[in-house]
């Protein structure tokens, strides 16, 4: 009898066992992944460009960097001098088809700089579009995230 209860102790921590791991496994290949628009792989390669000429440092490792592979010096390096990065969506006035992309790097000690695209609607990532579409604002702000800080 004390074999039977053990057997049946033992194949229910098993069961619960797979369950868990099958169930941490689901969550992991169900999660949304975020495809980048191609406004906002422009706006990640001109952040590395203007970043790597501040450092001083080689522009393939900052895009590196910020492409998701980060270097934990270069990292530091970074969070020390930049304070923040901006997305700004621009609707051209009078063109239904166009707008403009602007990237503001701040740094810490206060200086930004800015580049400036003139895009076409479709490169707008989809949430951008939306609320062009649905405020009729003429200005979209974004806070661009680093990769590590996501």
């Amino acid at each position: 009898m004390l074999e039977i209860i053990c057997l049946a102790v033992i194949s229910l921590f098993v069961f619960l066992l797979v369950a868990r791991i099958t169930k941490k496994r689901g969550k992991k290949s169900g999660a949304v992944s975020h495809h980048e628009s191609p406004a906002e792989t422009w706006a990640r390669a001109e952040t590395a460009r203007i970043v790597s000429a501040r450092l001083e440092s080689d522009e393939a490792d900052v895009a590196t960097t910020l492409g998701g592979n980060p270097d934990p010096d270069l990292v530091s390096r970074i969070e020390k001098a930049v304070k923040q990065v901006e997305i700004v969506y621009e609707r051209v006035p009078g063109n239904t088809t166009s707008a403009d992309i602007r990237v503001e790097v701040t740094f810490e000690d206060g200086h930004t700089e800015r580049v400036v695209k003139r895009t076409s609607f479709g490169e707008l990532p989809e949430t951008v579009k939306n609320e062009f579409a649905t405020n009729g604002t003429a200005h979209i702000f974004r806070p661009w995230m680093f990769p590590w800080q996501k």
